[in-house]
């Protein structure tokens, strides 16, 4: 059997659709209407009646309700073989959560480029200095490879310019399912707290290739070219003024994208 390049997963757990929803969803159809687009969803779960007028979906996967509950949930489902394994007929898969929003269709490209995994990256705040950023960069390596923590949780160190966040992310699925096997006492340690920094994407860009490289993630420069989420203007900036594939998270900083968002004809 030939293995597609890529499919779009977009997930759904409630019944209805905000605004900000709605322009995700369009948007997605509009830029990505010559892919794959699968809805996953709780099994219970009726979609949202307004979901066929605004996107083109090729299928819907139904997964047990408990996966869907909250994040504790959803990260069980992120971390599963039963999930990856759904979805093995295709070389790529690209979470497409309904904060995220896609510029161009550049999906094909990235699938192209031989990385495993990528997401925004959680860049600073601010740029540094050289020498701060020399020190800074020793605390992150130091951080991550001894797994230093505080008050009980992996340190900020561990995170900074990390690629990246899930929400618009895109995982090579033979990989994903392999290790979600292989790696199975390290994702039931993940699974069992409750903190954020044990997030399914933290578990894929931090911990995976904590000992030892098992997934090929690109550095944060290039992740910048794929997508942004914190601190946008930076990463603008950082970009060199271009806008990436896509975005997540694009509600939490109206002001940032509202200009752009016009200039693709939505109103925030």
């Amino acid at each position: 059997m030939s293995i597609a390049q890529s499919v779009v997963i977009i997930p759904f757990y409630k019944d209805t659709l905000n605004t900000n929803e709605e322009i995700s969803l369009q948007q997605c159809e509009k830029i990505l209407s010559p892919h794959i687009k699968i809805a996953i969803k709780p099994r219970s779960l009726t979609l949202p009646k307004k979901v066929s007028s605004l996107i083109k979906l090729n299928g819907v996967v139904n997964f047990d309700d408990h996966f869907f509950a909250g994040i504790a949930g959803y990260n069980r489902l992120m971390l599963s073989q039963d999930f990856y394994g759904q979805f093995l007929d295709y070389e790529c898969l690209l979470i497409y959560q309904t904060d995220a929003f896609v510029f161009k269709d550049e999906l094909d490209y990235w699938c192209s480029q031989g990385w495993d995994y990528i997401g925004a990256p959680w860049i600073r705040r601010k740029d540094d200095g050289a020498i701060k950023a020399a020190v800074t960069g020793i605390q992150q390596a130091v951080s991550t490879q001894f797994n230093l923590k505080k008050n009980g949780v992996p340190n900020k160190y561990q995170f900074d310019n990390k690629v990246g966040n899930g929400g618009f992310s895109l995982r090579r699925v033979n990989k994903f399912h392999e290790l979600c096997g292989t790696e199975k006492g390290r994702i039931e340690t993940y699974l069992a707290q409750t903190a954020h920094q044990y997030n399914e994407d933290a578990f894929w860009s931090v911990e995976a290739n904590r000992k030892k490289m098992l997934l090929k993630i690109p550095d944060w420069q290039t992740a910048l070219r794929f997508s942004f989420e914190i601190y946008p203007e930076r990463a603008l900036r950082l970009n060199n003024g271009e806008l990436p594939f896509g975005c997540h998270d694009w509600d939490q900083y109206p002001e940032f994208w509202r200009p752009i968002f016009e200039s693709q004809g939505y109103s925030l």
